[in-house]
């Protein structure tokens, strides 16, 4: 093979290859995005029957309470015990209002989504699942 044919060999191999790059990382956002309103329905279904055990199943044991250390169970018993100062309606009014696709948090890997309020964030994990993975921290 001659010089300029060597070239057109690299260089095509170069555009398969990082055509590939683009591909693997829009697939997975792109599995998100269709697993999301099943997802979305069972989440809210859950928030508005106050449903800990559906809760519990969609929150990954390493769920974020926003700084306290509190696992899933306990951050739901929190919410139970200040439920007179309004935290599961504030938590139902945050998820009335949907959520939106978090680029930041998302190049990071993890397909991401954020309350439209900013207060809570669920994950697509590489387990093929949606999670309500934790509470925005400050």
């Amino acid at each position: 093979m001659s010089g300029k044919s060597n070239f057109l060999v690299v260089l095509v191999m170069l555009f398969v290859t990082l055509g590939g790059f683009s591909q693997a990382s829009a697939a997975p956002t792109a599995t998100a995005e269709s697993a999301w309103p099943v997802f979305w329905r069972q989440f809210t279904s859950a928030i508005n029957k106050k449903d800990h055990a559906a809760l519990l199943r969609i929150m990954p044991s390493d769920f974020f309470d926003g700084g306290g250390g509190l696992n899933p169970k306990e951050w739901l018993r929190f919410i139970d015990k200040n439920e007179s100062n309004g935290s599961w309606r504030d938590l139902q009014k945050s998820m009335a209002g949907g959520a939106k696709f978090d680029r930041a948090w998302s190049a990071k890997g993890v397909p991401t989504k954020v309350s439209r309020d900013n207060a809570y964030y669920f994950q697509f994990r590489k387990d093929g699942k949606w999670y309500f993975a934790g509470v925005v921290g400050d």
